[in-house]
C-alpha cells in the first residue's frame, strides 16, 4: 500500500470511531454528575451512600444505615430530589402503566411508565420514584429489571427492620454430604 492510501484509511477509521468515543465520554460525564449530585444530597443529611445505580437521567441511592432511599433526576427543565425514610414505609411495589396499541390485526402492549411505589405506614399515603417514562425515552433499557432489583433491596431492608434479630452475627453451619 502506498502511504497516501494508509493516511486515507487512518482518517476514515478516525471519522468512523470518533462519534462513538464522544458519545461514550458524554455518557460517563453525565453519570459522574448524577452520582456527585446524589452524594452531595446524602452527605447533607449526614448519611453514607451504601448502594446506588445511575440510569439515563436519574440516580437511585441508598443509605442502608439510616434506612433512607434517595431519587435524583435531572432534566433540561429542572432537578428533582426525593428522599424517603424507609422506617415509615409499609410496602414497596412496582407500578407499570401500559397502553394497548392496535396495529391492523396485531395488538400489543406498550409500557408507558415504570415506578417504584412506596406505601407509608400511616394514612396509607403513596410516594413514587419514576424509573421509566415513555415521554422521556421511548426505548426501555433495563428499567424493569432495575425496578425489580431495587424493590427487593427495599423489601430486604423493611423485613430486617421488622424482624428483631437477637444477634446479628453470622452463624456457621456445616454441610454433610452423603
Amino acid at each position: 500500500m502506498e502511504t497516501g492510501m494508509i493516511v486515507i484509511l487512518i482518517i476514515l477509521i478516525v471519522i468512523c470511531t470518533l462519534p462513538f468515543i464522544l458519545i461514550n465520554g458524554s455518557t460517563k460525564k453525565k453519570e459522574k454528575q448524577l452520582k456527585k449530585a446524589l452524594e452531595i444530597s446524602i452527605t447533607e443529611d449526614n448519611g453514607i451512600l451504601t448502594d446506588y445505580v445511575i440510569n439515563y437521567n436519574f440516580a437511585l441511592g441508598l443509605d442502608s444505615n439510616a434506612k433512607q432511599i434517595y431519587y435524583y433526576k435531572k432534566t433540561l427543565e429542572a432537578e428533582y430530589l426525593q428522599k424517603i425514610n424507609l422506617k415509615n414505609i409499609a410496602t414497596c411495589e412496582i407500578k407499570k402503566d401500559t397502553k394497548q396499541i392496535r396495529n391492523g390485526k396485531l395488538n400489543y402492549e406498550r409500557i408507558q411508565s415504570i415506578a417504584l411505589v412506596f406505601t407509608f405506614k400511616k394514612n396509607n399515603l403513596i410516594d413514587q420514584f419514576k424509573v421509566y417514562d415513555y415521554d422521556d425515552s421511548p426505548q426501555l433499557s433495563g428499567e424493569l429489571a432495575l425496578a425489580d432489583t431495587w424493590k427487593k433491596k427495599v423489601i430486604d431492608l423493611l423485613t430486617k427492620d421488622s424482624t428483631n434479630l437477637k444477634d446479628p452475627k453470622i452463624e456457621k453451619t456445616s454441610l454433610k454430604f452423603a
